[in-house]
């Protein structure tokens, strides 16, 4: 599943970057086919999306979502992708503070009012 329906469109999603650079993400409106059917932009393939952390007696981990752009080849230490919205993957949290990525943002959203 992906915010769009339940088949996979490379179209609806910013071009996968495989260079050694990671290059700004897309405008949020830059890819309107990619809309949930909410008008939601931008769920899958710009920006991961911070949604939780995981914490235990020795790891520390943002829960993200969404996919990236960004796909680096011949590295290990970047996530796989997931962009279907039934999946998550971890990202490793290695100081006390706020870690920082260019390929991971979040939301600020509030509940519509009801008339």
């Amino acid at each position: 599943i992906y915010p769009w329906g339940n088949k996979w469109n490379s179209s609806y999603v910013p071009v996968v970057n495989k260079e050694r650079t990671m290059r700004p993400p897309d405008d949020v409106d830059a890819h309107p086919d990619g809309a949930s059917p909410f008008g939601v932009m931008d769920l899958a393939g710009n920006v991961y999306q911070w949604t939780n952390e995981f914490v235990d007696e020795h790891t520390r981990a943002a829960i993200i979502r969404g996919g990236n752009y960004y796909q680096p080849q011949g590295s290990h230490w970047y996530e796989p992708q997931s962009h279907n919205l039934h999946t998550h993957t971890k990202y490793l949290l290695m100081a006390p503070s706020i870690d920082r990525s260019k390929g991971i943002g979040f939301r600020c959203v509030v509940d519509t009012v009801q008339h």
